[in-house]
């Protein structure tokens, strides 16, 4: 569109595209303390214990992270505990992540045209796109892969 990406922009789309996964991981991990700290809460919580129970955790903070709502069935999931702290995580989850786009479009609506030139990144061609591609899978398996293994995979490698 003519305008500079700088710094400035690149940063805040870095913080929002973190944003999402700290959200998450950080609430699984608040939880899973909480229940670790207090078994009696893992009684109230939990149906299922182990890693099913951490996958369950992490299942129901990324469905609210994503706002699809779903669960996985294996929470106790009518506590005031996981309505309050799913609420949160879907509000600072939506709402964080539009702050930050309307701030970037801000800052780009009040910038100056630049005509195109030789140092310019082009954005419409198939390198870009896949460059793109590969920089969000890097991400998102830097970021969940810790925590895969010590839910879903975990469970998988000792069903008997």
């Amino acid at each position: 569109l003519g305008k500079k990406i700088e710094a400035k922009e690149m940063k805040i789309a870095i913080m929002l595209a973190l944003l999402h996964p700290f959200l998450i991981l950080a609430s699984v991990a608040v939880t899973s303390w909480m229940i670790v700290r207090n078994p009696e809460l893992s009684a109230q919580w939990l149906a299922n214990p182990s890693f099913h129970g951490f996958t369950e955790i992490l299942y129901e903070y990324t469905s609210s992270a994503a706002n699809n709502g779903s669960g996985f069935e294996g929470l106790k999931d009518s506590s005031i505990y996981w309505n309050i702290s799913c609420a949160i995580v879907l509000a600072a989850s939506r709402f964080l992540s539009i702050g930050g786009q309307i701030a970037i479009a801000g800052l780009l609506a009040g910038k100056q045209f630049i005509p195109e030139s030789v140092g310019t990144l082009k954005t419409d061609t198939s390198t870009f796109a896949l460059m793109t591609f590969v920089v969000i899978l890097i991400i998102a398996a830097l970021s969940f892969f810790p925590v895969l293994t010590l839910g879903p995979l975990a469970e998988y490698v000792t069903i008997k």
